[in-house]
């Protein structure tokens, strides 16, 4: 869409906005959802934010800018502003009972999503999403590696690998470690200095994306040769950027997305009521057709995903399914700094 058309279209849902505004329209309960912006931000309030609006009468005010620093300095001040956050599992594990309250179990309904993902009170897992092995299939054919063995086998498989360059929480410590010989029941809790030994071995051949958006521009460039990518942002490059890349159906890491809410909001019930709305598989599976995560709750219907997305979901995918592992946020929440350390001075410092 070219920026002109964007920028009319923004002006005018702002003063359809104003206008509801000074009409009255919006004299219910207020709830700041802190969403991150992006195509992210806009799958969720057409899935999520919109429809509750018009269902319940509560006004849901977006903020783009999704900022864990933020929500801390808000709760210490004791000046809670942001009613809901959907954060990553390890820090929801981490800040639960500190910056995060526990969920009300009584409005918010959690038995459709799997129990591997309940990793503590304080959050409701909202989606997953897969840390993956992709191939490019110019360097090694229409059958390529995909398994962590492969990607730390460098005589075998030569080239270049990228990875995330953020350590956490970084699925290259499991794959290092599933490489090694660890069996995947006996990942946790993790062998720092057995994976960081393992990812030695690679170092000279590991490359680092940043955002999202770079893995898909080294995959649709094909300047990388195998890559451990989320599995939308993969599914973006094969299908938007016509990225020379397959694979994804050896062992990944499934990670999830939780709604989490800061100490000290000011209707934490009608918080816990949209959190409720947003965990029921019909909007689950409306979130899945317009962005590519899947749903948390096992009973969403997913009948209606792309027909070319559906290889690079586990729940449509069952090689990728078979390889699936579930990343222990509370190991990765206790570990963070040691991690975090460790990264630094012997990846990237």
């Amino acid at each position: 869409m070219p920026h002109r058309r964007l920028a009319t279209l923004l002006g005018a849902s702002l003063l359809l906005s104003l206008f509801a505004c000074s009409a009255g329209t919006t004299s219910g309960p207020t709830i700041t959802f802190m969403s991150g912006g992006g195509a992210y931000g806009d799958a969720l309030g057409e899935a999520f934010l919109d429809p509750y609006q018009q269902e319940s009468g509560v006004t849901i005010v977006d903020d783009p800018n999704l900022s864990y620093a933020k929500i801390q300095t808000q709760v210490e001040a004791k000046q809670v502003s942001t009613d809901v956050v959907p954060a990553e599992g390890y820090w929801s594990v981490q800040q639960c009972g500190k910056l995060l309250q526990p969920l009300n179990t009584e409005l918010v309904d959690l038995s459709g999503v799997d129990p591997k993902l309940i990793q503590d009170e304080c959050g409701a897992p909202l989606l997953t999403y897969s840390t993956a092995i992709y191939y490019n299939t110019k360097t090694y054919g229409e059958d390529g590696p995909d398994t962590c063995a492969a990607f730390f086998d460098t005589k075998t498989y030569p080239g270049k690998r990228s990875v995330r360059s953020s350590a956490l929480p970084n699925p290259l410590i499991e794959c290092a470690l599933l490489a090694d010989g660890v069996a995947p029941d006996k990942l946790y809790p993790i062998d720092l200095d057995r994976a960081f030994a393992k990812i030695a071995t690679i170092k000279d051949d590991l490359v680092f994306w940043e955002a999202g958006s770079d893995s898909e521009t080294q995959m649709a460039s094909g300047e990388v040769d195998l890559i451990m990518a989320w599995n939308g942002r993969a599914y973006a490059a094969v299908a938007d950027q016509d990225a020379p890349f397959a694979g994804g159906g050896g062992e990944s890491l499934l990670i999830y997305d939780a709604l989490v809410v800061p100490v000290g909001v000011a209707n934490p019930d009608e918080v816990m009521k949209l959190i409720n709305f947003m965990m029921k598989p019909e909007h689950q599976a409306t979130l899945t057709t317009l962005i590519p995560y899947s749903p948390s709750v096992g009973n969403a219907e997913l009948s209606d995903v792309p027909e070319d997305l559906k290889p690079f979901l586990p729940q449509t995918n069952p090689e990728m399914a078979a390889g699936s592992i579930v990343q222990d946020q509370q190991w990765w929440a206790e570990n963070a700094d040691a991690v975090a350390e460790r990264w630094q001075s012997e990846l990237v410092g």
